[in-house]
């Protein structure tokens, strides 16, 4: 077996890799749609490309965030980890997000852009994040993820403050659970299908399981239960919607969503294995690389020739996604960290003979299926 592969400053490659897929992927699924009826036809009726990144989105979500959470130094409380925990999202993710509305808000006023009727109050209401639970439409249709990972943030907070955090099997099976009554009881009650973004959720607490057994405190066992229980409960819902009059063809959903499971299940079991630079690196940016790509593609106008367009596209989000990371996510990263109290010093651990401090573990195979850290 390879050497483990030992973090850089604390982060995972195989996360970073998984994010960089991620991004490739939403990439095809809005240049395709644009640019290329073929692959267009493709994500019509065979794999939804947007829906397999945005999935592996979530279980990355699902993995790292529950590390984040419980990171909190000696001594500390959960209220403060928690305090840490939400200073360390609000300027990780806000002001880069602030940007791409205002970018947004810019393509409205130079008639580039039409996002809809939208009120002032849907321009306010979409910079918490949380337009969609109010009612608001997205300033752009990509903002639809966001939505979900605050919600996911949430209730693990509301989990944490009450000591439930650590049950992730627990949490996991009872969201695939609560996918299956709501597909089979939203038609009687509610007269339409269950919404397919219960699912999104139902992944992230299975997200939390996989790291659960990354760190040596769940069975394998019990992560193949949950994995196989989500994705029952993603069937039970697109089964639910296939039965609606208007019901679309549910086949790429669904087959977007076992790649998507299949996709990180292999970059788990692969996780010693060295990750290519480039694909680190775009996995770094992929949150610049997911938001910027929206507003390059409304703003750059298209060529006679599609390849030429897609690849003059590909160069500007990835040259503007290089410049808003190192511009507006690693300077307000550094900002939050600043305002933050001082880490207190801990003494560094030990693997293999070198010092990794604080960062995530790095589990060795061990016996009954299990990780030892």
């Amino acid at each position: 077996m390879p050497s483990v592969q030992r973090p850089r400053s604390g982060r995972l490659d195989f996360l970073d890799a998984l994010r960089g897929i991620a991004v490739l992927l939403v990439l095809v699924q809005h240049l395709g749609e644009l640019l290329f009826p073929a692959v267009d036809r493709l994500s019509t009726h065979v794999v939804q490309f947007g829906q397999l990144g945005v999935m592996v989105f979530f279980l990355c979500s699902g993995f790292i965030i529950p590390a984040s959470l419980e990171r909190g130094g000696p001594g500390a409380t959960r209220a403060t980890a928690l305090a840490g925990f939400w200073r360390s999202r609000v300027f990780r993710l806000y002001p880069l997000y602030w940007v791409s509305l205002a970018g947004a808000a810019v393509l409205v006023v130079v008639g580039v852009y039409s996002p809809g009727p939208m009120s002032g109050g849907d321009w306010l209401a979409n910079l918490t994040m949380l337009q969609a639970f109010a009612g608001s439409p997205h300033a752009l249709g990509l903002y639809w993820t966001l939505a979900f990972e605050m919600a996911f943030y949430l209730a693990l907070s509301a989990l944490f403050l009450l000591g439930r955090h650590r049950s992730s099997a627990a949490l996991s099976l009872a969201a695939s659970a609560g996918c299956v009554i709501a597909a089979v009881a939203a038609e009687p009650l509610l007269g339409r299908s269950a919404p397919l973004g219960l699912f999104c959720l139902a992944t992230m607490f299975t997200g939390t399981v996989f790291f659960r057994w990354h760190a040596g405190t769940v069975a394998l066992r019990t992560l193949v239960t949950c994995v196989v229980s989500a994705l029952a409960a993603g069937a039970a819902l697109l089964g639910a919607a296939a039965q609606q009059p208007d019901g679309r063809d549910v086949v790429p959903m669904l087959t977007a969503w076992l790649g998507a499971y299949a996709i990180f299940c292999t970059a788990v079991a692969l996780r010693a294995r060295r990750v290519p630079r480039w694909l680190r690196r775009l996995g770094t940016i992929s949150f610049s690389v997911y938001l910027m790509q929206a507003l390059v593609l409304l703003a750059v106008p298209a060529t006679p020739f599609p390849v030429l367009t897609a690849v003059v596209w590909a160069v500007v989000i990835a040259a503007i996604s290089e410049g808003t990371y190192r511009l507006v996510e690693q300077p307000a990263v550094r900002l939050g960290r600043r305002l933050g109290p001082r880490p207190a010093v801990s003494k560094p651990v030990a693997m293999r003979g070198r010092s990794i401090g604080r960062a995530l573990p790095v589990p060795r195979p061990a016996d009954h299926g299990r990780i030892a850290v």
